[in-house]
């Protein structure tokens, strides 16, 4: 299932970083009005470039084909929001994570000892001034 869904990511980043490199020459030629071979170069450059390369993708799809801004946005910078989302959701599930581990819990029972202690310390029900504490041996008592 991992493979999958990395492998449908990796086509879809793929794609869309055609369709921004297409928008990004569109945008250069009609910003700049140089010639689509040197565009094109220029587009290849910024299309690695995080967030230079979506504006110059969203600029080319919004002047040269007449797309709305919010589509061209939502498409060159989709994969932010993305990545945003599985950020904070990877961040809360390592902050319950860490506070599960780290915190104290009212639940949280100390686990017995699996060796019984032969011996135990008790103390007297004399007043303050004679109490003292008598050892008992369980090794004797049945």
């Amino acid at each position: 299932m991992f493979l999958k869904s990395s492998l449908f990511f990796i086509i879809f980043y793929i794609l869309i970083k055609l369709l921004q490199f297409f928008a990004g020459v569109e945008g250069i030629v009609h910003l700049l009005g140089l010639h689509w071979i040197f565009s094109g170069f220029a587009a290849l450059l910024l299309l690695f470039i995080p967030v230079i390369g979506p504006f110059v993708g969203v600029y080319g799809a919004v002047q040269g084909w007449g797309w709305s801004p919010i589509w061209a946005m939502l498409l060159f910078f989709g994969y932010y929001f993305i990545y945003f989302f599985l950020f904070l959701s990877g961040a809360k599930v390592s902050f319950d994570i860490w506070k599960k581990i780290f915190s104290p819990s009212d639940t949280f029972q100390p686990e017995q000892p699996d060796i019984e202690p032969e011996f135990t310390v008790k103390q007297t029900n004399k007043p303050s001034s004679q109490k003292t504490l008598l050892i008992q041996d369980k090794r004797n008592q049945d």
